[in-house]
Parts: C-alpha cells; structure tokens; sequence
C-alpha cells in the first residue's frame, strides 16, 4: 500500500517519469494473459487481431495495469467463468480491453471507481483483499502514458475496462 500512495504522490506532483518506447502490445498482452492464467489458474482468453499492435508506452507501467486489471476480474467474477484480453487497433488508438462476466458495478458508482480509496459496496468487496487504489494507480499510469482508460458495466452481466493509447507511428 505504501509503494502505491508514493505512485500516486508523484503522478500529482509530476515526478512519475515514464520510459516511453514502442511496444507490441499482442506480445504484452498474451504474457499477461499467459502469467496471470499460471498464477491463478483461471482461464483466460486472448482474443487479438492478426496485426501488429504497436503503442508507444512504458512496458512495465502497462503490464502493471493490465495485471491489476485481469487480478480485479478474477476476484470479481465466479472461478468457472473466463476472462478476456481482446485486443484491437483502429486508425488512430490501441485499444486493450479486460472483460469478465462477474458481479459487475452499479451505475452510480461507475463515475466514482476509479478515485482514491473507493470501494464499490463493501458486503460485495468486504472479502476481497484490496485498498481501493489499484483503479486510481491504473488510470494515472494509463494517462501518463497519453491514454485514457474507461469503464462499461452492468449487474450481474460484467465490466469491461478499456484502455485507449495512441498508435506508434515509426
């Protein structure tokens, strides 16, 4: 918990640098996938397009996202149920999304996930370990990277976050 209040102390004070290279994200995304399936032995699909899929961002910052997301998908859904890295890029954007069909998050409190120390409702979280700053952490490392990451769920069905990043052009 101490590691992330210093990440979210120099993401507002502008001292969180950033190693920005090109990555390929299919790469980035089916380690995670692969690392997470090991760890958890949970399914987990990877569902990409036969492009390359190349953003230019901080690869351990990334992985550190996508691992705190598929982690949150897998306390918030039932153990028989898969999650999904899907994988896809238009003209402009990257887009990497963490889909599971769990509990899902009620509308009021989707504008308020992604603040500090925020939990849902506790009887649904209560069990789960967490502090509430894993979403905050995501968000502020996606935006210094020049992304934008963003939330679609509903009750019952499942969430997606989606994170958005600009395609590297050589």
């Amino acid at each position: 918990m101490l590691q992330d209040l210093l990440d979210l102390a120099r993401a507002d004070s502008g001292h969180l640098h950033f190693r920005l290279n090109p990555i390929m994200l299919n790469t980035l995304v089916a380690e995670v996938a692969a690392m997470s399936q090991k760890v958890s032995n949970r399914l987990i699909h990877v569902l990409a397009t036969e492009e390359d899929v190349v953003t230019c961002a901080d690869q351990d910052r990334l992985q550190q996202v996508l691992i705190n997301l598929v982690d949150n998908a897998i306390k918030y859904s039932a153990s028989k149920q898969p999650i999904n890295l899907i994988l896809e890029k238009d003209d402009q954007c990257a887009l990497i999304h963490v889909r599971d069909r769990g509990i899902g998050i009620p509308l009021p409190h989707q504008q308020r996930i992604f603040e500090r120390f925020y939990r849902v409702d506790e009887s649904m979280t209560r069990s789960r370990d967490g502090t509430g700053l894993g979403l905050a952490i995501a968000k502020s490392l996606v935006e210094g990277m020049n992304g934008r990451i963003t939330l679609r769920s509903k009750p019952g069905e499942g969430s997606i976050f989606t994170i958005t990043l600009p395609l590297w052009h050589p």
